[in-house]
Order: structure tokens, then sequence, then C-alpha cells
């Protein structure tokens, strides 16, 4: 009777064994579908049998530099065309307006029948050695296809005195628009150049006698423009001839009598009466305004 209860214990504790041991196999088998075991090492004599890359037919391409976009000024217009009409009703040889941001460059355009009496005659005809800004008697600000305008380049920096800023490149670049406005139009001119040039006499080039031109005539003016150049600003895009009509601000160089003359030649990018801001970064040259 002992024996068999000892027999049955034995067994018992035989299958409890078993039983716990198929267990932990599952259980092994189990973490083995869940886990990846790393991988055995190499040796180092392994790794040497393998092929080295031949890195004789291989060429290093360098990777392109980002473009980087440099957005050109914006402008708003400023000219009240009221106020310019105004001025005209009180006196009649105003007949426009000029203004260049960030100068004192905002008076009346004066024109008469002559170039001699608002050199030496205020806009409201007082006799001044200031003068006034007027264009040249040949010209209109609407209609030629260079207007020409004359100021006195003063100590004082009055008058045309700050065009000559254009001859610094880095404020130039900083300062490309022009606004002009006739009695009826506004118009805004992006700068081409500025030229140190002898005016009057002593010159080959007189850009003061370009103002209605035909097709060679306003192709030759243009590249004297750009042949004689002290800074250009222009994009060396082909003028479209009569479309592109240009403007000339002109004042002496210096204070002494050398007969050099400071142009800066700007080209009118369009006609901006009924348009107060002009962003150049969404416009192409293919659609800029009609001229009216």
């Amino acid at each position: 009777m002992k024996r068999n209860t000892h027999s049955r214990a034995w067994m018992l504790l035989l299958s409890l064994i078993l039983l716990g041991s198929g267990g932990g196999c599952l259980w092994m088998l189990r973490l083995s579908t869940q886990y990846n075991l790393p991988a055995k090492a190499e040796t180092v004599d392994s790794i040497s049998t393998q092929p080295a890359m031949n890195r004789d037919h291989f060429e290093w391409i360098p990777p392109e530099p980002e473009e980087i976009i440099e957005l050109e000024p914006t402008y708003d217009m400023t000219i009240d065309l009221a106020n310019v009409q105004s001025y005209h009703m009180s006196v009649a040889d105003v007949v426009g307006w000029i203004r260049v941001p960030d100068t004192v460059i905002n008076y009346p355009v004066m024109q008469t029948t002559n170039n001699s009496y608002y050199t030496d005659h205020t806009w409201q005809g007082q006799y001044s050695h200031n003068g006034a800004i007027f264009a040249d008697w040949r010209c209109t600000l609407e209609g030629s296809d260079n207007a020409t305008l004359y100021g006195h380049n003063l100590a004082s920096g009055t008058m045309f005195h700050a065009i000559k800023n254009y001859k610094d490149r880095e404020w130039g670049n900083a300062h490309p628009y022009i606004e002009v406005a006739s009695l009826e139009h506004r118009y805004l001119y992006k700068v081409l150049s500025v030229n140190v040039l002898y005016g009057e006499t002593g010159t080959e080039f007189e850009y003061w006698n370009y103002y209605d031109m035909n097709r060679t005539d306003y192709r030759e003016f243009y590249e004297g423009i750009r042949e004689s150049a002290l800074v250009w600003y222009g994009d060396d895009t082909p003028p479209r001839d009569k479309q592109d009509r240009l403007i000339a601000l002109q004042t002496c160089n210096s204070g002494a009598s050398d007969g050099m003359r400071c142009v800066v030649f700007a080209e009118l990018i369009g006609d901006f009466t009924d348009v107060s801001h002009y962003d150049p970064n969404e416009e192409t040259p293919e659609a800029r305004m009609e001229l009216q």
C-alpha cells in the first residue's frame, strides 16, 4: 500500500515537471516571434575577405546652391492730381509735379516758351537764383518720347541737388523710382542710369535735343545713354522704341562753371493715374500698363 502511494507521488511530480517544461518552451517560442535577436558579429577575417568598393568610377557632384530670389522694392504713388491742378490754376506755367522718394525733390514742374526764365525765377515768378524745376520748352510730360527737366544744384540741398545721390550705386538701388505727374496723369519711372556729361556745348551726345524721335533716333538716344553711363541701373532689356518713354533730370555736377552736368535718365513703367500701388514682383515687362 505504501509502495503504490509512493509511485503515484513520483508520477505526479514527473507530470508537473513535464507540464512546466512544456509551458516554458511555449513562452520562449512566443517571445521569439516578437523580438529579433541581434545577429552574430562578423569576425575580422570574414570582413577582410569581402570585395572593396572601387571608387575610381565614381564622380562627386556638388549640391546645387539654393536659388535666392531678390525682390525689387514696391512703390506707393503719392502725388495728388487735384493738388497739381490747384497749383496750375494759381500759376498757369505749372504743368506737372515731380517727386523723388527720400529727398527734398517734391516740386511743381514749370514750363514756358524758353529754357531761361525759370533758371532765376521761382515757380511763383519771383526773381531768385534758386530758380525752379522746369521742363524743356520743346517737350511735353504726356506725349514726348523723352522729357528733359532742369533744376539747379544748390549747396542748401534743394532743387535737383539730390539727384547726384544716384552716383552712389547702393543708394540708387534702394531708390529706383521717380514719380512724375502731368495735369491729368500720374506716371512712374524706373531709373536707367546716372551720367556725367558736358552740357549744351562740348559733347557729341546732345541728349537734350532728343524729345520726339523716330525709331532710329530713339535707339541712338538709348545707346548714347548706355555708353556714357557713369552708373547703369538698367537690366539691358531692349527698349520698345516709342512705347518706352524716357525722362532726363539735369543739374550741374558741381558748383563750378565747368560745363559738366549730372543727368539721371529713367524709363517709364506706366500710367498710374488710377492705380496707387506698384509691385514689380507681380508683373512682367509684357504686362506693363498700356500708356494712355
